[in-house]
């Protein structure tokens, strides 16, 4: 059986709580629309309704992330999505947030083949900690 590395750091972020006027703003304009639409179509106003939370439900929902010896797991409401430190090669450090990339070179698949953590309050304590683990040849 395998063993799993211990954790080194996990941390839930819900951007929605850092940014309570986004979040407002964006819970009225689903229900808006999803009540427009409702209008025409009781079935098709929850579907659509149902799709446009789905995609905003990174921001809307918890996001759990976990760093350990052997990589960097993000769960996200919907998905889940781990790199190990050997796959990293290119890492770019935003405020909010950082990315994560398996290309060393920027390419249209990095939006589906990078991970996006979020620091949330956590910000410094992250970035030292995912720079401890990166190796040497990792573009940042």
């Amino acid at each position: 059986m395998e063993e799993a590395s211990p954790v080194e750091m996990q941390w839930k972020v819900c951007p929605a709580k850092m940014y309570p006027k986004k979040a407002l703003f964006g819970w009225i304009f689903i229900i808006f629309l999803g009540l427009m639409i409702s209008t025409t179509s009781i079935l098709l106003g929850i579907c659509l309704t149902g799709i446009l939370i789905a995609t905003q439900a990174t921001f809307l929902f918890h996001s759990t992330f976990t760093i350990t010896n052997e990589g960097l797991v993000a769960k996200y409401p919907f998905r889940k999505k781990q790199f190990k430190w050997a796959q990293v090669r290119r890492v770019t450090f935003l405020k909010d947030v950082c990315y994560m990339f398996s290309r060393k070179k920027p390419s249209n698949l990095d939006g589906w083949t990078g991970i996006a953590v979020l620091y949330g309050d956590k910000r410094d304590i992250v970035i030292e900690k995912i720079k401890t683990y990166l190796n040497e040849d990792v573009i940042a």
